[in-house]
């Protein structure tokens, strides 16, 4: 099972580098091109899974000190 899971992060980095085609490394792996598709696809929808929620990060970081000029009531304008 190891082997198999070292394979699967092998063509991670590949894919992730984009160097090679998705063809160039069925063949490197000697796995078929649907295995490769098939961890791309898992890799995006980690992604999607993974995806960072930002909405409350600008309240976060005006109560941390790092707000925006406007926060600290200086909104562009020049007097």
């Amino acid at each position: 099972m190891s082997r198999i899971k070292d394979v699967v992060f092998d063509i991670q980095d590949e894919i992730e580098s984009g160097e090679l085609s998705f063809a160039e490394i069925a063949i490197r792996y000697d796995v078929p091109m649907e295995t490769v598709e098939e961890i791309f696809a898992e890799m995006i929808q980690q992604e999607v899974d993974y995806e960072p929620d930002y909405e409350d990060d600008g309240d976060a970081l005006a109560s941390a000190g790092f707000g925006t000029d406007e926060d600290y009531g200086y909104a562009g304008e020049e007097y």
